[in-house]
């Protein structure tokens, strides 16, 4: 069973869980986030940090209410730190006997064997450090990232196993769940004799009858054993248990691994070492999410409880000593050469370009490259690069561009200008970075524009002062109060279309003259003909009266 999977329709890519994973257990080689399943320790973190609700943890839930609805005895061992989302002991109880369950034990009981062992180890002295292993993830990262400090993990079962232990002695033939805060317990549960399902706080919220509304006062039966979900909880029950060892405590992810470097280079010796992957140690569990803000709420209740509360003499009722086996996670090795190589892929060519920001989700670059190589990370996932990229890209094309560019802020004032507008406004050698835009630009119809400018305008303007004539774009770019006015040449058009124009109208000058030296010729041979036509008629008609003259 996947403990932790994707939720897709929710995921945004934000790459919050790639960030925040502190083993890099989260690939996102295939453009969304992937869980390895191999790597993962299951600290919850990138649930926890997740902004869409992306993440879902598979508990035993649909088992257990199985169980209930079919008539199978079941008991719960219910971790003391429920006080951060449900305050009420008694009342909790007795919502879960009313749902069906035969008992409900708290943990505690134990925490309490498990507190009596890491005395006797205190006592024999003879572990070069002794890391306590109620938590989970502490044990899995140890056995797999740090495996050479496995001899140095208390070799005894968490409070969980115990307690399960404790039930299952009593009640050897019915089925026992745990109830906590922790995502890394249930695949404990899932490898345990002991436990037999485990839940989740969220799971409990979501059980019948049980509302946290109903829940809210601060009744807490203490006794030490229930100090065991907040930070020094287990040294508290050491009391002066702990012989000559002395006693840290650890918590949140970072300083545990912190932690277990120290212990490798040999700077921490002859030390109890109370580790917890959460900050606030249980009471900080990734289940308690809804309730994180009571945290500080619930170690007061904790802490008021147990102040009068003295560490009994206690006689260990079960066996609970174990050994814990390193798991080395093996990962491939690459060359320098090789990790070089990506490194180039992503334009870092000099130390300098490594700028370990971590954006990608790894602190270094060099982490970064390895990522890639391993299938893990994304090769052009690189903020820096892109942006470089995508400055570089925008530069080329501004600085090239023969359109002029100027930028200005929302009172009109140049931000940017680019070389060609620089040239076609005459102020290459000017400072002009602050200037109004109308010092070289003198247009009243831009301002009027852009003093009203919520959408892309264009418009066409003669400057007799500059002999051009700019076609006008004019951009706004609201959420940062600048605008954008690019100028586009048309000079060179307009001059040749008044050429085509003063052309056109010298051949129609040409035309109308040809036409009226036609018109005059016609007119002139029109009245030469009519002057000799008239001249015939006369001699025409004299000669016609001749001749009718001589015939009579």
């Amino acid at each position: 069973m996947t403990i932790i999977d994707l939720q897709e329709k929710n995921c945004k890519n934000c790459h919050h869980c790639v960030r925040n994973c502190p083993v890099k257990s989260i690939s996102f080689s295939t453009g969304k986030p992937e869980i390895m399943e191999g790597e993962c320790i299951l600290c919850g973190n990138c649930y926890v940090i997740c902004p869409h609700d992306a993440k879902r943890v598979n508990s035993d839930i649909d088992k257990v209410k199985r169980w209930l609805t079919s008539g199978v005895r079941v008991h719960c061992s219910l971790a003391p730190s429920f006080v951060g989302l449900l305050q009420s002991e008694q009342r909790v109880k007795k919502t879960l006997i009313d749902m069906g369950f035969a008992s409900v034990e708290e943990t505690s009981i134990g925490a309490a064997e498990v507190s009596a062992y890491y005395r006797e180890l205190c006592q024999q002295g003879n572990m070069t450090n002794i890391i306590s292993t109620c938590c989970p993830v502490v044990v899995k990262l140890v056995q797999t990232r740090f495996p050479q400090l496995v001899d140095q993990l208390a070799p005894v079962i968490s409070p969980m196993r115990a307690s399960g232990k404790l039930i299952k002695e009593k009640y050897p033939k019915d089925k026992v769940i745990f109830i906590g805060p922790c995502i890394a317990k249930i695949d404990e549960g899932n490898e345990s004799d002991e436990i037999d399902a485990v839940l989740t706080f969220e799971d409990l919220l979501d059980l019948p009858l049980v509302n946290e509304k109903n829940y809210f006062n601060t009744s807490f039966l203490g006794d030490l054993a229930r100090s065991y979900p907040a930070t020094g909880g287990i040294i508290q029950t050491l009391v002066s248990g702990h012989n000559d060892y002395q006693v840290m405590s650890v918590e949140g992810i970072g300083p545990v691994m912190d932690c277990l470097r120290a212990i490798v280079d040999h700077q921490i010796e002859h030390v109890f070492i109370e580790m917890s992957s959460c900050a606030g140690s249980c009471l900080g569990g990734p289940m308690l999410k809804k309730g994180h803000q009571r945290r500080w709420k619930a170690q007061q209740i904790i802490s008021v409880a147990n102040q009068d509360n003295h560490w009994p003499k206690y006689q260990i009722q079960t066996d609970c000593h174990t050994e814990y086996i390193a798991k080395p996670l093996i990962q491939p090795e690459f060359t320098s050469l090789q990790i070089h190589q990506v490194l180039r892929s992503l334009g870092k060519t000099s130390k300098e370009q490594e700028l370990n920001c971590g954006a990608c989700g790894y602190q270094t670059c060099q982490s970064k490259a390895i990522g890639v190589l391993q299938g893990k990370a994304d090769p052009h996932l690189c903020l820096p690069f892109a942006l470089e990229q995508a400055q570089s890209i925008s530069n080329l094309i501004i600085e090239h561009t023969p359109n002029g560019i100027i930028v200005v802020d929302e009172h009109d004032f140049i931000k940017e200008i680019n070389p060609a507008a620089r040239e076609y406004l005459d102020c290459i050698n000017y400072p002009v970075i602050h200037w109004p835009l109308e010092a070289i630009l003198p247009s009243d119809e831009i301002g009027i524009h852009l003093r009203s400018l919520h959408d892309v305008r264009y418009f066409t303007k003669e400057y007799p002062h500059l002999n051009k004539t700019f076609h006008h774009a004019l951009i706004p770019i609201p959420n940062q109060h600048l605008n954008v006015v690019i100028l586009m040449d048309l000079t060179e058009e307009k001059n040749k279309e008044r050429k085509i124009k003063d052309y056109r109208h010298q051949i129609m000058e040409i035309t109308q003259k040809v036409i009226d030296e036609q018109m005059r010729t016609v007119q002139e041979i029109a009245s030469l003909l009519g002057e000799t036509t008239a001249k015939s008629k006369i001699a025409l008609t004299q000669l016609k009266r001749t001749v009718e003259e001589e015939s009579q």
